[in-house]
């Protein structure tokens, strides 16, 4: 008896595992078929170009001018957002004279010392790659700036002249090429980010900062606002409602970041987000032509054991604004770093910094962005690129939509000769991606794949194969991949 109960088991694992081969031999290799259509006439925002935030304070005499010609050179940064000094309480609000100004003197001590010393070089050396930061002022502010709380801005005038005070001397004393400013930093959550601003105070202390720009003769220089926590109507509703800062604000704009998980509802990815509402109130107001950025995107995840994760979710988030109109993403944090508002040591950056040696590693996050940074240039227009073939009629068609597992952005070059497709594939299986081109003439050009994955950083695999008016790619499952005709 025992020996026939063996036998039958032994019969049944056989069974088993030829039924389990048979199965796996039919899903290995097989491939799924998409047909899109690229189409260069349907035309949406123009991109402005991508960042990151980055402060001075590991200058080190020059030591990180390699990182700044990587960020520049390499992953292809075009915007800066400049933090001097960390903190919003640089100068003491009780040195000023009965007129409200600050002694040449004072001025001298401060813009002299070695903070702003290294500030100035690491704005310089960006200014010698061709790139205009723009400063922008974020942290604590002095109490003799605030009200009862301590906190919430109630001397617009004193944050004014003290921001200002940076800008002449950055502009007249050293030479520095720049023409924007940020000079608020999430109102919104108040301290340690910045000096809590309530919907009624806004115009009035942005009206302050413009006041002050022009009795410096810095009228030139125009605003980005209000790069709060979260895009919310009305934190910028009282600034739409009123034109009279048309053509002084040049830029709306506000942050997103993620916890570490993937915890965006689902209605994040089908519905009308509040990015999307936000892009939208600017555009039907007199601040239609200023184009809205996320001027901090990233992930707060620091236990440093998902980085293809992080980079995946910052990749996602950032595309997901473009969808809702954006035009730019200046990542935080160029690279690992202490930050003075918070009193911490942070690994939000691009680069692992080893602080015995002060050399820097850039990690995965920093080729998944690549993807997108170095291919998606100043210029380029989002375009649109749609499945070939829509079912209309179908009611779980939200669920049967042809790239609900790899959704796909297109980009073009403002001749309309080059353009970039950046798509993020989870479907469990290669894909045939079969792009039909309208509107865009690629003869005699080379279509570059490029991906980056758990084992691979934004590596150059085989050109897609491009013919006529088609362009045909292979991606594999779970990566980042960019279709490109750049070099």
């Amino acid at each position: 008896m025992k020996g026939e109960i063996v036998r039958r088991a032994s019969a049944t694992i056989l069974v088993t595992l030829t039924m389990v081969a048979v199965f796996l031999s039919g899903c290995a290799g097989e491939t799924i078929t998409k047909d899109v259509v690229l189409d260069a006439g349907k035309k949406f925002q123009t991109i402005d170009g991508f960042g990151v935030n980055i402060t001075p304070a590991q200058w080190r005499e020059g030591n990180l001018k390699p990182v700044l010609d990587m960020l520049v050179d390499d992953l292809g940064c075009t915007l800066f957002r400049f933090d001097c000094y960390g903190t919003a309480d640089w100068l003491d609000p009780n040195k000023r004279d009965k007129d409200g100004k600050y002694a040449q003197a004072y001025l001298e001590e401060v813009y002299t010392g070695k903070i702003f010393k290294d500030a100035w070089a690491t704005f310089r050396y960006l200014n010698s790659k061709g790139i205009e930061p723009y400063f922008n002022v974020s942290g604590r502010i002095p109490r003799g700036l605030a009200g009862p709380d301590g906190q919430t801005l109630k001397d617009f005038d004193g944050y004014a002249e003290m921001a200002v005070s940076m800008l002449k001397w950055a502009r007249e004393k050293e030479k520095l090429k720049f023409s924007l400013f940020a000079p608020f930093n999430e109102t919104d959550l108040g301290f340690p980010e910045g000096p809590r601003m309530q919907p009624d105070i806004v115009v009035p202390a942005t009206k302050a900062i413009l006041k002050k720009l022009d009795e410096a003769g810095l009228g030139d220089i125009k605003l980005v606002v209000l790069c709060d926590a979260f895009p919310k109507l009305e934190k910028i509703a009282p600034i739409v409602r009123d034109d009279s800062m048309v053509g002084r604000i040049a830029y709306f704009s506000t942050h997103t970041y993620g916890d570490g998980g993937d915890q965006e509802p689902w209605k994040w990815f089908l519905e009308e987000t509040d990015f999307a509402k936000f892009a939208k109130r600017v555009k039907q107001s007199p601040y239609k032509d200023c184009p809205v950025w996320l001027s901090e995107f990233g992930d707060l995840d620091q236990t440093a054991e998902v980085e293809f994760g992080i980079g995946w979710r910052c990749v996602r988030r950032l595309l997901k604004a473009i969808d809702d109109g954006f035009a730019s993403g200046q990542y935080w944090d160029a690279f690992d770093n202490f930050h003075e508002h918070d009193g911490a040591w942070a690994t939000y950056g691009l680069f692992k910094v080893d602080r015995d040696k002060w050399t820097y590693t850039p990690k995965r996050r920093y080729f998944a962005l690549k993807q997108i940074f170095r291919f998606v240039k100043p210029g380029f227009v989002r375009v649109s690129i749609e499945p070939e073939l829509l079912e209309t009629n179908d009611v779980y068609k939200m669920w049967h939509a042809p790239l609900k597992h790899i959704p796909l952005y297109a980009f073009i070059s403002p001749d309309g000769n080059d353009f970039t497709i950046v798509g993020m594939s989870t479907v469990e299986s290669d894909v045939q991606l079969n792009i039909k081109l309208k509107g865009v003439n690629i003869k005699g050009k080379t279509v570059a794949c490029y991906r980056t994955s758990r084992n691979e950083d934004c590596k150059k695999v085989a050109d897609a194969a491009a013919k006529g008016d088609a362009v045909t790619a292979i991606i594999p499952e779970e990566c980042i991949f960019t279709l490109t005709t750049l070099k």
